[in-house]
């Protein structure tokens, strides 16, 4: 009866648009569980004409009683083996055989005495029971042996997903996971689709299984979507985020292939945001074609058996999807929250620009329209000395108004890579004298005591003169800046490791830098929050907190890195350091007699001493 509703529960089925894609599907379970039925109930039938043969010979040598037993024992064994059903027709074959060969009379299915009722129908009803339990605890102990593998497997996915930091190789092991785990239901070759942006599916990592080298490079070709027909398939199921796929026929290669293909859209929060390709065997239609359905439809409007018979395999599939959907929308979430903190910087940023620059650019041009003003008003008639001081005003504000625009373009240019390190070999002496020379002239080491260290064996070191004299200025600047003038700042130079590189020390004594300030002070437009100078009457130091930041800049530009090291109330060690190549040139400049005209140089009460 069962057998023939078959073809009626497909044909109607087949009607159903939503289930159509099931009916191959379900025909091919037919006949796979019409064979796995024969087996099952052939077993039960031989088991029980085994079982009564063995009975008989027993009996024909030996008296034992209660040989009905070994019935049960067949009974336990094809329950825990085809199940609930072949063990209840053994039960059922072993009540009448053993009532039509061993109970009297022989061979007729009646009794004589009334008693030999209760063994048989004992012997039915503990069959039946015990087949009843045996197939249950059986079904149990796989369900539970399938559910702890499969957990397993989603753990280690899970855990995996958690520990990758790079995206791109994330999306090829993912993929190679794929073939790996389900190989066994026949998949191939899998590929990870993301969109464009045009959005549509573009192949980002592929993978295929090893031991099917005849049939990867089709499959691969299919999830890698080098078909146009794959390509159109992939792009239906990121936008309608409904399985498709099937048997296509390659025809980009060098030959025709056919190969089966499907694509199942990746849904996270109700949207695709990839596709899942993959390409195997006839065998992944059922993880597909069956996972494209809710699991309320497939358990309420499915065949239980059949779902019971799909749903490990299809379970695991879905929640891999789902795992593989949850990794991708991670990243993308990732992507989202630096672009927003990206946002968020660009904002700070010209905040801080706007408000720097605005409070720059105010006190310089208030002097310079003051002075401007004075001059030319009609009405005052200014001495030579005056209008001299007020000339000097002007040019010392626009100075200021020229050092702040130049700081600007600077940092612009380097983080734009504009202005790459022109290098040659020179020697850090000479940028050193160069530096003093010109902080002398503008009066900046006006009873200043400057310590200069730089030993008469350090090697030439390629850099670009100008851009380190910017960095050396800018430190030397800060450092007289923040420390008292009775005070040394020491400039210091040695030789480190391999591979050999050359560092450059300036300390001062001065005010200090919190720990919590030390490394944000090489952002832009940053300054020390506590930088009141107790020597000072006036106002603290002016500045638009891109000095270091120039400095860094140009640092990184040559290879090499800078850092400071603080103490609050001790003062200040900003170290930087560039590399040697190892193809110097060899012979050295006279740095002694550029040091002395350094210190011949420093005027105005300024000293500089060269240390042993």
């Amino acid at each position: 009866m069962q057998v023939r509703l078959w073809p009626k529960i497909i044909r109607s089925w087949s009607r159903t648009a939503s289930w159509r894609p099931l009916v191959p599907l379900l025909s091919r379970w037919r006949s796979e569980l019409a064979v796995r039925r024969v087996v099952a109930y052939g077993a039960a039938l031989g088991g029980v004409v085994l079982a009564t043969v063995v009975i008989g010979i027993a009996q024909a040598y030996v008296h034992v009683a209660n040989l009905s037993l070994v019935y049960l024992l067949v009974v336990l064994w094809l329950a825990s083996v085809f199940g609930r059903g072949p063990a209840v027709l053994a039960a059922v074959l072993a009540f009448f055989a053993y009532d039509y060969f061993f109970i009297a009379p022989l061979y007729r299915l009646t009794v004589a005495d009334p008693t030999a009722w209760i063994a048989l129908f004992a012997l039915l009803a503990t069959a039946v029971v015990l087949g009843q339990l045996t197939a249950s605890v059986q079904a149990q102990a796989r369900e539970a042996q399938e559910s702890q593998r499969r957990m397993a497997t989603l753990y280690a996915l899970s855990q995996f997903i958690a520990s990758a930091t790079d995206f791109e190789p994330l999306l090829a092991a993912l993929a190679g996971r794929v073939v790996e785990v389900f190989a066994s239901a026949g998949v191939v070759a899998c590929g990870l689709l993301l969109p464009d942006a045009q959005g549509q599916p573009v192949a980002r990592a592929a993978a295929s299984a090893a031991r099917h080298d005849n049939g990867a490079a089709p499959a691969l070709a299919g999830v890698r979507l080098e078909d146009r027909e794959q390509r159109a398939q992939a792009a239906w199921a990121l936008e309608h985020c409904m399985p498709v796929g099937g048997q296509v026929v390659l025809t980009g290669l060098d030959a025709p292939h056919t190969v089966v293909c499907y694509f199942v859209p990746l849904l996270s929060r109700g949207h695709a945001i990839g596709v899942l390709g993959i390409a195997g065997t006839q065998g992944i239609r059922r993880l597909v074609t069956w996972s494209g359905m809710s699991r309320k439809k497939r358990v309420a409007g499915a065949l239980p058996r059949l779902s019971a018979a799909l749903e490990p395999q299809t379970e695991l599939f879905r929640a891999f999807s789902e795992q593989i959907a949850w990794a991708l929308d991670r990243d993308a979430l990732q992507r989202q929250a630096i672009h927003a903190e990206a946002l968020r910087e660009s904002d700070r940023l010209k905040d801080a620009l706007l408000g720097s620059v605005t409070h720059e650019l105010r006190t310089p041009l208030a002097s310079i329209k003051a002075a401007a003003g004075s001059l030319l008003d009609p009405a005052i008639a200014w001495s030579e000395t005056d209008q001299r001081e007020m000339l000097e005003s002007i040019t010392m504000s626009t100075e200021r108004l020229n050092r702040l625009v130049g700081n600007l373009l600077d940092l612009s240019q380097l983080e734009a890579g504009v202005a790459a390190p022109e290098k040659d070999w020179y020697l850090i002496g000479d940028a050193v004298a160069t530096v003093l020379d010109r902080l002398d002239i503008a009066g900046q080491l006006a009873g200043r005591k400057i310590v200069v260290d730089l030993p008469d064996d350090l090697p030439l070191v390629p850099m670009d003169h100008a851009q380190l004299e910017q960095v050396l200025t800018n430190v030397l600047e800060n450092a007289l800046k923040y420390s008292p003038p009775e005070t040394p700042v020491q400039v210091r130079a040695r030789v480190l490791g391999q591979p050999a590189e050359l560092e450059v020390r300036v300390t001062d004594h001065g005010i200090g830098i919190p720990a919590s300030e030390i490394q944000a002070i090489f952002g832009k437009f940053y300054r020390v929050k506590q930088s009141a100078t107790w020597w000072r009457d006036d106002r603290p130091p002016i500045g638009t907190g891109l000095g270091l930041a120039i400095c860094d800049a140009i640092v990184q530009a040559h290879g090499g890195r800078i850092w400071a090291e603080s103490r609050v109330g001790a003062g200040t060690t900003l170290a930087l350091t560039l590399p040697i190549p190892p193809d110097a040139p060899h012979g050295q400049l006279p740095e002694l007699e550029h040091l002395a005209d350094a210190s011949s140089a420093v005027r105005s009460g300024a000293q500089a001493e060269a240390l042993p």
